[in-house]
């Protein structure tokens, strides 16, 4: 029977029967399954041992005309090779492939790869950050359009800075999926210019404004902190962070895990930080008061300090300082310590805690220096508290005359 218009119409189940299924006889694989309370058309084929059917639409959907049009279709890709219904089911599948659905797999494997703070940083551009892309097919999702225009978004609301590191947490998370075979193609956000910032920060404190904003200091975990920054030229993470179980009051010496530094993840080393006199005097005031139960030294709850947007807002209100952030203390110390020569260069890099050296060189010179960063930090422990206390006087550099004819 040539299943036409007419033909179909007049298609009715048998008593007794449920199911009744007719075939055409110009196309082969094109049939119509009647049932009780509907008919549909189907196409149905071989693949090897297998007849896979595909569902073409409810009779009342599709007209005969294109029915006959459709199968006619999968006919002829079927002789050339192809199994429409293997592919159609692929693509089914690929429709709940979204980008959220790739995020959980991804974020395990970056959680052991990167430090806590990397992590949340990470995870947070992905989840919160890149959010509307979420319900977003992948492929759809991986569109260089549809992400340029979430990162102008992000530029916009919170800043160049933030759209930049979203930026490269989605490169990282779609360089991922390319490898997985999720995707095809190249990194949507390769050759995707950058926000525009105002560049790299060079601000250098004074003398003087860290002696202001020291004594504008109060008495409390923001307090210590600070100070702590300011002696040990430490990162906010590090001091904001530090545990009881790693200080060491008896060799003087702060030890943190390769995963508290931020080379740890290239280096696999963690970080040795002498303490100097005055830092040790404050933790151990701080040591005198612990309460032996709570393994962090600042904060409270069950992670370390938090809150630091504002307080430190607050102490610029009462230093009346501004302008400044408390990552340039780093560069403070660092400045100051070349311009007086208070230690050679590599071992203010190491008192910064920076990887000192090339890769070759590094093969070959395991050294710490800690010898000579105890040193270093504990002359620039004394320098800076004499500093804040008045007794230290930055030295006046005096211009020296030429003589005549020399």
């Amino acid at each position: 029977m040539k299943l036409t218009k007419d033909t179909t119409a007049k298609l009715t189940l048998p008593p007794g029967t449920s199911e009744l299924v007719v075939w055409d006889d110009d196309i082969p694989g094109l049939g119509i399954r009647v049932r009780p309370h509907s008919s549909s058309w189907f196409f149905r084929y071989r693949r090897g041992r297998r007849q896979p059917r595909i569902t073409i639409g409810l009779v009342t959907a599709i007209t005969a005309a294109q029915a006959r049009t459709i199968a006619s279709q999968l006919y002829a890709r079927v002789k050339l090779g192809e199994d429409p219904a293997s592919e159609r089911a692929e693509a089914l599948e690929r429709v709940h492939e979204t980008f959220a659905s790739m995020l959980q797999p991804y974020l395990v494997r970056r959680q052991a790869e990167l430090r806590p703070r990397s992590y949340k940083n990470c995870e947070r551009h992905l989840m919160k950050q890149a959010a509307p892309l979420h319900r977003l097919e992948l492929t759809k999702a991986a569109e260089r359009r549809t992400v340029a225009s979430l990162l102008a978004k992000i530029a916009t609301k919170s800043g160049p800075v933030e759209a930049n590191c979203v930026k490269s947490s989605l490169s990282g998370f779609f360089t991922w999926m390319i490898g997985q075979g999720l995707i095809e193609g190249t990194d949507p956000t390769s050759g995707m210019a950058g926000a525009v910032t105002n560049g790299p920060r060079a601000h250098v404190p004074s003398d003087a404004e860290v002696t202001t904003i020291w004594r504008a200091l109060q008495d409390d975990d923001y307090g210590e902190i600070v100070r702590l920054l300011a002696l040990t030229l430490c990162r906010l993470t590090e001091i904001g962070g530090l545990r009881w179980d790693e200080i060491d009051f008896d060799a003087s010496m702060i030890e943190l895990s390769p995963a508290r530094v931020k080379t740890g993840s290239k280096t696999g080393q963690g970080r040795r930080i002498p303490m100097s006199t005055p830092v040790k005097e404050i933790l151990e005031r701080r040591h005198r008061q612990w309460d032996g139960v709570r393994p962090w030294v600042f904060g409270v709850g069950t992670n370390g300090f938090a809150g630091w947007a504002r307080a430190k807002r607050n102490l610029d209100k009462r230093a009346g300082v501004t302008g400044w952030t408390l990552h340039d203390f780093r560069r403070w110390g660092s400045t100051t310590m070349n311009n007086e020569g208070i230690a050679l260069p590599h071992v203010i890099e190491a008192c910064l805690g920076h990887v000192v050296g090339n890769r070759v060189a590094r093969t070959y010179n395991l050294s710490a220096y800690d010898a000579q960063v105890q040193i270093a930090l504990e002359v620039w422990g004394k320098r800076t508290v004499d500093l804040v206390t008045g007794v230290h006087r930055p030295a006046k550099v005096l211009a020296l005359r030429r003589k005549r004819g020399a």
